[in-house]
């Protein structure tokens, strides 16, 4: 790399460069090590977001066509759950159902996504009529939680079967 190459890429003045270009300098070896890097490499790794744990995350049990930094993105760019394909709401899916709530803001800065965004997918999902998954979300997001009924006695029962039901004498 050259040493515009060097400033560019590691944001470092002209004038630390060359004082690390002497040869009585404490860091030459440093600026050597730079000097002889490639470029490309640089940029692979300054760019190399494919590793992070969200990937790990979003990406397991997934055996072809893991998603991309550029499909979660994308994914999470919309504003309702049922404007994803079935790839962007399988990573919603994923996402509500393993991320914990404190890496909410670490998922949004690895990214650089909107929270609202997040809150209106979670709000249109179906994942807000899941207990486990609803109490979380709804408690991160400041919103009412809807308490689902599991006792059958609050159900509506269908008027078919309530009829089959007062003929033996088992009304509910």
């Amino acid at each position: 790399m050259t040493q515009i190459e060097i400033s560019k890429y590691l944001d470092i003045p002209f004038a630390t460069l060359n004082d690390w270009k002497q040869e009585n300098s404490n860091r030459n070896k440093l600026y050597e090590l730079l000097s002889n890097l490639e470029v490309d490499f640089v940029e692979k790794v300054l760019n190399k977001k494919e590793n992070h744990r969200f990937f790990h995350i979003l990406n397991r049990n997934i055996e072809n066509e893991k998603f991309t930094f550029e499909d979660i993105k994308k994914a999470f760019s919309k504003q309702d759950y049922h404007d994803g394909n079935i790839k962007e709401q399988t990573i919603y899916s994923k996402f509500f159902k393993e991320i914990e709530i404190d890496e909410l803001e670490d998922f949004i800065s690895t990214f650089t996504l909107s929270k609202r965004n997040i809150k209106n997918i979670y709000i249109t999902s179906p994942f807000r009529t899941i207990d486990g998954i609803a109490k979380k979300w709804d408690k991160r997001f400041r919103l009412k939680h809807f308490e689902s009924n599991t006792n059958t006695l609050n159900k509506s029962i269908p008027s078919a079967l309530q009829n089959i039901l007062n003929k033996k004498s088992l009304n509910v």
